[in-house]
C-alpha cells in the first residue's frame, strides 16, 4: 500500500524549508498556494491521506474543478508547483540530514548584483531600493505570507500577511475591495 500524507503534511513542510532558509521563501510560499488549491478539490478524509504517487489524477480532478477560475497557465503551474512540492517533501522524508534544494539566480538578482558591484552609492542610500524593501517586507509577515503579482511590465503589487488559511469568501471580499481602488 503506498504511503500516504497529509495536506497539512507538506504545507508545513513548505513553511519549514522557507523559514530555514532551505528553499527561497517566495518559492515556498508559492509552491504552499498551489497545494492549498490543487488539494482543495479533495473531501476531508482525502485531504488527510493523499497518495504522493498519484498525483496525476488530483491535478486533472482540480484542473477539470476549477478550469473557469485560473487560465490554462495558471492550471499547467498549479500542476507543476505541486508535483514539485510532493517531489521535495518525499526527498525530505527519505533523507532531512541531506535535504537540499536546487536553485537558479534569477535574472533579477543577477542584475542586482551587478549593479551593487558597480555601484558607488552608499550602501546607506540604497536602504530602500526594491530587493532591500522586499527582503524587509518578508521577514514582517508573520501571520501570513507575501505575494508579490505582476500587473504590467515594470509595475509590481506586494501583497502581505495573506492568511495562510485564507477562505474563498475572503478572498472575493479582497478582490472586489481591489476593484474599488480601479481610476476610471
Amino acid at each position: 500500500m503506498p504511503e500516504k500524507h497529509s495536506v497539512e503534511d507538506i504545507t508545513d513542510f513548505l513553511t519549514h524549508v522557507g523559514d530555514r532558509g532551505l528553499m527561497p521563501a517566495a518559492t515556498a510560499q508559492a509552491m504552499a498556494v498551489a497545494v492549498r488549491n490543487v488539494f482543495s478539490v479533495l473531501e476531508d478524509d482525502e485531504r488527510a491521506n493523499i497518495p504522493l504517487d498519484d498525483l496525476d489524477s488530483i491535478i486533472t480532478r482540480f484542473n477539470n474543478k476549477r478550469a473557469r477560475d485560473f487560465n490554462p497557465a495558471s492550471l499547467k503551474e498549479y500542476g507543476r508547483r505541486v508535483r514539485r512540492a510532493a517531489e521535495l517533501y518525499q526527498s525530505w522524508r527519505a533523507d532531512p540530514s541531506n535535504f537540499s534544494v536546487r536553485t537558479r539566480a534569477s535574472s533579477a538578482g543577477r542584475r542586482e548584483k551587478r549593479v551593487s558591484e558597480s555601484s558607488t552609492t552608499a550602501p546607506s542610500e540604497r536602504a530602500g531600493s526594491r530587493p532591500a524593501e522586499l527582503k524587509r517586507l518578508q521577514h514582517d509577515t508573520v501571520n501570513g505570507y507575501q505575494m508579490v503579482f505582476p500587473v504590467r511590465p515594470g509595475q509590481m503589487v506586494t501583497l502581505t500577511n495573506i492568511p495562510h488559511d485564507l477562505t474563498r469568501a475572503e478572498a472575493d471580499r479582497l478582490a472586489q475591495f481591489i476593484g474599488l481602488l480601479v481610476s476610471e
